[in-house]
């Protein structure tokens, strides 16, 4: 059992993301390439179909995409799963952030329920180390060294 008292301020950041999934923002250069015209933002329109070169929105827009990042916001990432791709997968999806029963991150960087879907989310620092982990198990995966739905 952690002790709070003995908690630094960014320390309990830290464990504040690892155990909710927010609390800051890191800018690691986006927010300057957004103000410079350089990353374009969409929003206040839903996804009605992802195309080959962009998507199309419910307006009938097709917005061409070299990348599409969905930035859904705070909400639950299970719920934003089950908005795009239907009860039918998120059925399946087990829970997202916070810490299990051994101390290790629910769903993110590792099987979320759902064979073949991955949530990845943090800061840089955890993309850069969990990224690797999730790569080597998807590699097993693929190599048969362990099965799909383990």
């Amino acid at each position: 059992m952690r002790n709070d008292s003995l908690l630094t301020n960014h320390s309990r950041r830290k464990l504040k993301f690892l155990e909710k999934g927010g609390g800051y923002y890191i800018n690691v250069g986006a927010s300057e390439l957004i103000i410079g015209g350089h990353i374009k933002i969409k929003q206040g329109q839903e996804v009605s179909e992802i195309t080959a070169n962009g998507m199309v929105l419910t307006d009938g827009t097709h917005l061409p995409a070299d990348e599409i990042v969905f930035a859904t916001g705070y909400r639950s990432m299970k719920d934003t799963a089950k908005n795009i791709f239907g009860e039918s997968v998120a059925s399946k999806l087990k829970d997202v952030w916070g810490l299990d029963e051994e101390g290790e991150l629910k769903s993110v960087w590792r099987r979320s329920g759902h064979p073949g879907f991955w949530f990845v989310a943090g800061n840089l620092a955890l993309s850069r180390y969990y990224s690797r982990l999730l790569a080597l198990q998807i590699k097993a995966i693929e190599e048969g060294l362990v099965g799909c739905d383990d």
